[in-house]
């Protein structure tokens, strides 16, 4: 059995953010985030910004995530991994546009976007 790349890793860590801001989502009191001014992640995750058709954004990054991982890990058909991960920046872009729209941060969501970075860096310098 290989090890785990970084960019697995990577992937690992944003389906556990991911299913903890999924449950979030419906459970909002579990949320733990500081609230000041600016940072208030229970705005952004409950907001009509953080859900697409009825879904909570956060099961698309699941899924994104969930499916990253198994196309690294396969490590066949570079391409199709490589677009996958180029809608990563869609996510990012959407990310921050909804936290501008409601002038708040969310840090989970910050770090998933930070996270999408990386990865999408590691890939295409083709250091996994």
């Amino acid at each position: 059995m290989r090890k785990i790349t970084l960019l697995e890793a990577l992937l690992l860590a944003g389906i556990v953010i991911s299913a903890y801001l999924t449950y979030v989502h419906y459970y909002p009191g579990y949320l733990a985030c500081f609230k000041s001014s600016i940072v208030n992640c229970s705005a952004v995750i409950t907001s009509s910004y953080s859900v697409a058709f009825g879904i909570p954004l956060a099961v698309y990054s699941i899924i994104w995530f969930v499916v990253g991982f198994f196309l690294v890990r396969s490590g066949k058909l570079r391409a199709l991994i490589e677009m996958w991960f180029l809608i990563g920046i869609g996510g990012i872009i959407y990310s921050f546009f909804s936290m501008y729209m409601l002038s708040k941060i969310c840090v989970y969501c910050l770090t998933l976007d930070a996270i999408i970075a990386i990865c999408i860096f590691l890939l295409f310098r083709r250091k996994y």
